[in-house]
């Protein structure tokens, strides 16, 4: 395979995303007024109040690897899985290209862990009955740092460059259809490069990907779908690990692909029927290379005990995670969960509740400590007939 050596990344600091929605940091509170006691579902004992975070971040160079910049004249598709610019520059000057790979292949696609549970309610509209899904809760929880080597990183699971596809791999070399090049034509990624940036084809693409390896999915959802019915959740569970930002697209300067990247447009075509027409054309004039791979390794090897692991197994992922995820499903959280959340959860302690401060009143303690007792009994009595049930 044709590479590029690659720099060596920084070690990698996790911190949470600044834009990220401040309802994803929250912790819980008991007072008198907040008291709810069970009904026909289980009521959020967790999670009551949130806890909103005033300051701002420090941002740090390694930061940047799990902060994808933004190019210049770019834009995120609608699924957040590519990013597509339309800088003219990339389609003309092999080395600016180049030097835009480079900096991309530094950062990892994002990669999550997203919990949802749901259930159907049969309801009555009229005369008519009608069925409706409820979401109970849809927790995410960002894994992107896992894929960020520290400074502890085995070394064969410390980045090398790009990957390019073999000789007898198909793949989008220049054409309008995936071919095989012969073993004596192979070429490396500078090649490509290179072969992009002089085509004569005014429309055409260069895609880079990223790609995910050796992370071990199906343990991980084993152990969260385990601890959500610890719970009694008695509703429709999903479980998955969506990747976001796993292609960068580079669009040569042209009308047909500066059209072709309009929302608008594009359903105009779809709703008169002219995408019949437009998309033979479309394929037919334009060139596309997508030769060019990142790898980012979770572990060295797809399941398995020897495992050398860029951060943390699986399992001690989870470890370090559950009880968070745990309090924000049982506080029916729709949102993200952080390291605000966890240390929060933490210092909760094992029933998920805040610590109420001492008064400096015997009475009025022991009134407090008495309620905490009471909320908790009432939330093990409602989880033990089960939640989140059809009806």
């Amino acid at each position: 395979m044709g590479r590029i050596a690659g720099s060596k990344p920084p070690p990698g600091v996790y911190r949470d995303d600044p834009d990220r929605d401040d309802a994803a940091s929250t912790s819980s509170a008991v007072l008198m007024e907040d008291v709810e006691y069970p009904d026909s579902d289980l009521p959020a004992y967790e999670d009551v109040a949130p806890v909103v975070g005033t300051a701002q971040p420090e941002y740090h160079e390694t930061q940047s690897y799990l902060i994808h910049p933004e190019l210049p004249k770019s834009h995120i598709s609608r699924d957040e899985t590519t990013t597509a610019t339309h800088y003219p520059i990339y389609s003309q000057d092999a080395g600016f290209l180049g030097q835009m790979l480079q900096d991309q292949a530094k950062y990892p696609p994002t990669f999550t862990a997203r919990i949802v549970g749901t259930h159907t309610e049969t309801r009555r509209n009229k005369e008519k009955q009608e069925n409706v899904t409820i979401t109970d809760f849809d927790v995410r929880l960002d894994m992107t740092h896992l894929l960020v080597p520290s400074a502890t990183t085995h070394s064969s699971l410390l980045r090398s460059g790009f990957e390019t596809p073999s000789p007898g791999m198909k793949a989008y070399r220049g054409h309008r259809t995936k071919t095989v090049a012969a073993a004596e034509s192979a070429e490396d990624a500078d090649a490509y490069i290179n072969s992009y940036v002089c085509s004569s084809f005014p429309v055409r693409s260069f895609t880079l990907n990223r790609h995910i390896i050796h992370h071990d999915s199906l343990a991980l959802e084993s152990l969260l779908k385990s601890l959500i019915g610890s719970t009694n959740y008695r509703g429709h569970l999903n479980v998955s690990f969506p990747i976001t930002r796993k292609r960068v697209t580079v669009y040569s300067p042209c009308w047909q692909n500066d059209y072709r990247e309009k929302t608008w447009l594009r359903w105009f075509f779809y709703l008169t029927f002219l995408w019949i027409f437009s998309w033979p054309y479309l394929w037919f004039v334009t060139r596309r290379w997508e030769v060019m791979t990142v790898v980012f390794p979770y572990s060295s090897a797809p399941d398995g005990r020897s495992r050398d692991f860029v951060v943390k197994s699986e399992h001690a992922f989870f470890q370090e995670w559950k009880a968070s995820i745990r309090r924000a499903v049982l506080g029916k959280m729709q949102g993200w969960i952080d390291e605000e959340y966890r240390v929060a959860t933490e210092e909760a302690g094992r029933d998920g509740l805040a610590r109420i401060p001492s008064t400096g009143n015997a009475t009025a303690d022991g009134a407090l400590g008495f309620l905490r007792q009471a909320v908790t009994v009432g939330r093990d009595v409602a989880m033990a007939g089960g939640w989140g049930a059809d009806s």
